[in-house]
This record gives structure tokens, sequence and C-alpha cells, in this order.
């Protein structure tokens, strides 16, 4: 069961630097679009929030990949900004475009496997495989 939750903790490490980098390159689309047009102060602060969810996913793959107690503290502070940030999306997003309905339900796919992740990582103290 160690393996699995240390494989478990390497894939959300390779996810929230993903994560990071999708911020990175959204942070320089948005810089050289800025002299075109102007940019929505929301699609700022959306890509600050995929920066925290990023280190927060990263943090927590490292957690529990080096087997920490401190995996769970992580996976909930994970869990609670992507869903804070699902439901803000939610208010604010195009519901009309096509292409924001299929990033939406991807989203909400990646969410609700941290979720079950995040289940597990519950119940690991219980067992004694994180200390």
């Amino acid at each position: 069961m160690e393996w699995a939750a240390r494989a478990i903790g390497v894939f959300y490490v390779l996810g929230g630097l993903m994560l990071l980098y999708q911020a990175w390159l959204n942070w320089r689309l948005q810089r050289a679009l800025a002299g075109l047009m102007a940019i929505p102060l929301s699609e700022y602060f959306g890509d600050g929030v995929v920066v925290l969810a990023g280190v927060l996913i990263m943090l927590s793959g490292a957690a529990l990949a080096a087997l920490s107690g401190w995996a769970v503290a992580a996976f909930l502070a994970g869990w609670t900004v992507q869903a804070l940030y699902l439901l803000w999306t939610d208010q604010v997003s195009r519901i009309g475009a096509p292409e924001a309905a299929t990033c939406r339900r991807r989203s909400v796919h990646a969410f609700a496997g941290y979720t079950a992740a995040t289940g597990l990582v519950l119940c690991l103290p219980t067992v004694g495989i994180l200390g």
C-alpha cells in the first residue's frame, strides 16, 4: 500500500508542475495580448488561483510521496482551493462557449479524481501509513 501512496504522490507532484506551467503560459499570453486588448481582472485573478492550486497540489503530492502526516492538511487545502475556484468560475464563465464547456468538464473530472485521492489520504493515517 505504501508504494501506491508514493505513486499517487508523484502523480500529483507532476500534476502540480503542469498547472504551474499552464499558469506561466497563460501569463505570457496575456502579457503579449495586453497591448492589443484589455485583459479582464478576473483572468488575472483566475491565474493567481491556478498558481496557488498548482503549488498546493505539488506540495500535497510531495508530502504523500514522502508519507508525511502533512499530506492530510495539504490535500485538504488543495481540495478547498479547487472547490472554491470551480464555484467561482461557474459564476464568471462564458456559459455558451463550447470550448469553455469542454474545459469546465475536464476541470470537474480532475477535481473528482483529486477528491478521491483526498479521501484516500484521509484514510491513510488510520491504517498507519502516514506518520
